[in-house]
C-alpha cells in the first residue's frame, strides 16, 4: 500500500514538474537576466526527459537516434570545413542543434511515460493552465488598450526586420490580443494545440473554458487560427456524420474563435488618451469637429506584413525545389534574405549607395519607391518549419515525413482519428515557429497518446 501511494506522490510531482515547465515556456515575452524564460522550461523539459527515458537501454531507438543524429549533423559539419565560421554562427548553430535533439528526446519520452493513467494526469492539471493563459490574455488585451499595469515585457521582439522592442500597439488595424508571447500568432501556435487537443478529448461539461479560451484566441484575429479552426470544424463536422456524436465543447470553442477573430476594435478609438495614441497623434489621427479620434485603416500595412511575407516564403521555396540538396541551418535565412532583396538592391542600386541611413529610418518596415528598402539591412526569418528544414537537410526530410505517416496509417486503422492527429501535426509544420523544441515534442507525444486511446475521457474522470 505503501509502495503504491509512493509511486502515486511520485506522479503527481512529475506532473506538477511538467506543467510549470510548460508555464514557463509560455512566459515568451520575458526573460531574466538576459535569458530569456522559454529557454529555461524547455531545458527543463529536456532533463525531464533523459533522466525518464532511457536512450542508451533501447537499441531500437538509439539506432533510430544515431541515424537522424547523422543526417542532421553531416551538412553541418561540410558546412564548417569548408567555410569560414564565426564565433556567433557557432553559438547559432549549436542552439539549432540543441532543439533539434531536444525535439527528438522528449517526443520519444513523451511517446512512452504518458499512458493512460499518467496521461489523464496530465489533462486533469491541463484545464488550469488553459483556464489562467486565456483569462490572462483577455487582461492583458484590456490593460494594452488602456493602459493598465502588466508585466514589463523585456525580451526581444521576433520582428522580420530585426531585433526591436515588442510592438503592442496597431497604428492601421484593431488591437490584437497576444497573451505573455511576443506576437499574436506565437499565442496561437502554443496555447491552440492545447486547448483543441483537451476539448478533443473531454466532450462535456468544458463550455466555460470553451468560451474563454475562444474569446482570448479569437482575439488575435489570427489567418493562422481561421485556417486550423476551418480544419478542426472539417473534422467535428465528419465525425458527427459518421459517429453521431457531437463534440459540442470543441464546436463551442471553434466557432466563438472564427466569431472573434473578425470583432476588431482600434486602441484610439476606445481610449484617445492611450500614450500610443498620444504618441502618435500629429501622424496617425485626425480630429473631427466633436474632438473624437479617427483612425485611417491602411489595408496595404496589412496586406504586406501579413499575406505578402508568407507568399514570399512560398516563392522562396518553390524557386529553391530546382536545388533541393542539404544546406547548412546557418545560412538558410541569409538565403531567403538575398532572395527576398534581389528586385529592391537592383531597382535602387544608386539610392542605395547615396541616401542608406536616412531610408533605413525614414522606411524602415515600408515600402519606398518600388521595394521594401529595409530589406537590405534587416535580417529575414523564413518562419515556416518545413521551408526551413527541408532547406537544411535536402528532400530527405519530406521523405522521412512521408514514411512516418505510412507508418502510423498502416498501424492505426481509424481514419477519423488519423485525419485529427495529421490535422494536429500539420499545426506545428506550417507555424511560423520555423524549429522543433522540447515543447513540440511533449505535445506531440501526449497528443498521438491521448488520440489514440480506446476509451475517451468523460467528464466524471
Amino acid at each position: 500500500m505503501m509502495q503504491i501511494n509512493k509511486q502515486s506522490n511520485q506522479n503527481t510531482y512529475e506532473i506538477m514538474f511538467l506543467m510549470v515547465s510548460v508555464l514557463l515556456v509560455f512566459l515568451d515575452a520575458y526573460q531574466i537576466f538576459g535569458i530569456p524564460i522559454p529557454w529555461l522550461g524547455m531545458t527543463l523539459l529536456f532533463l525531464f526527459a533523459l533522466t525518464k527515458y532511457k536512450l542508451f537501454y533501447d537499441s531500437k531507438n538509439l539506432v533510430i537516434v544515431s541515424i537522424l543524429i547523422a543526417i542532421v549533423m553531416i551538412p553541418q559539419i561540410i558546412y564548417i570545413f569548408f567555410n569560414e565560421v564565426s564565433q556567433g554562427e557557432i553559438q547559432y548553430l549549436f542552439l539549432r542543434l540543441l532543439n533539434i535533439f531536444s525535439f527528438v528526446i522528449v517526443l520519444l519520452c513523451s511517446l512512452t511515460y504518458f499512458r493512460n493513467e499518467k496521461i489523464m494526469s496530465f489533462f486533469d492539471t491541463w484545464k488550469y493552465l488553459i483556464g489562467v493563459m486565456s483569462a490572462l490574455t483577455i487582461y492583458i488585451f484590456i490593460a494594452q488598450i488602456y493602459d493598465l499595469s502588466e508585466f514589463t515585457r523585456n525580451r526581444s521582439n521576433t520582428n522580420l526586420f530585426g531585433d526591436s522592442d515588442q510592438s503592442t500597439f496597431w497604428l492601421s488595424e484593431p488591437h490584437r490580443a497576444m497573451g505573455t508571447f511576443r506576437e499574436p500568432v506565437l499565442l496561437i501556435s502554443f496555447l491552440m494545440p492545447l486547448v483543441v487537443l483537451y476539448l478533443y478529448k473531454y466532450k462535456s461539461s468544458n463550455y466555460l473554458l470553451s468560451i474563454i479560451s475562444g474569446i482570448a484566441l479569437g482575439l488575435s484575429r489570427s489567418n493562422y487560427l481561421r485556417l486550423f479552426c476551418i480544419i478542426f470544424l472539417t473534422f467535428v463536422l465528419f465525425n458527427y456524420l459518421k459517429t453521431k456524436e457531437l463534440n459540442k465543447s470543441l464546436l463551442l470553442f471553434l466557432v466563438i474563435s472564427l466569431v472573434m477573430s473578425n470583432f476588431g476594435v482600434f486602441e484610439c478609438n476606445l481610449n484617445s488618451d492611450s500614450r500610443q495614441c498620444i504618441e502618435y497623434e500629429e501622424d496617425v489621427q485626425k480630429m473631427n469637429a466633436s474632438g473624437e479620434i479617427k483612425i485611417d485603416v491602411n489595408s496595404d500595412t496589412e496586406e504586406l506584413g501579413l499575406g505578402n511575407d508568407r507568399l514570399n516564403v512560398l516563392n522562396f521555396f518553390i524557386n529553391s525545389l530546382r536545388d533541393i540538396t542539404p544546406k547548412s541551418i546557418i545560412n538558410i535565412n541569409s538565403d531567403y534574405q538575398d532572395y527576398s532583396s534581389v528586385r529592391v538592391n537592383e531597382e535602387m542600386y544608386f539610392t542605395n549607395r547615396t541616401l542608406p541611413k536616412y531610408l533605413l529610418q525614414r522606411y524602415s518596415t515600408q515600402n519606398f519607391g518600388t521595394g521594401n528598402y529595409s530589406l537590405v539591412k534587416y535580417d529575414l526569418n523564413v518562419q515556416n518549419l518545413f521551408v526551413f528544414y527541408t532547406q537544411a537537410f535536402g528532400i530527405i526530410f519530406p521523405l522521412i515525413l512521408f514514411l512516418i505517416f505510412l507508418n502510423i496509417v498502416v498501424q492505426k486503422k481509424e481514419l477519423l482519428k488519423l485525419f485529427f492527429f495529421c490535422s494536429f501535426i500539420l499545426f506545428f509544420f506550417v507555424s511560423p515557429v520555423e524549429e522543433v523544441n522540447a515543447f513540440y515534442g511533449l505535445i506531440i507525444g501526449a497528443a498521438y497518446n491521448l488520440i489514440f486511446m480506446k476509451d475517451d475521457i468523460n467528464a466524471n474522470t
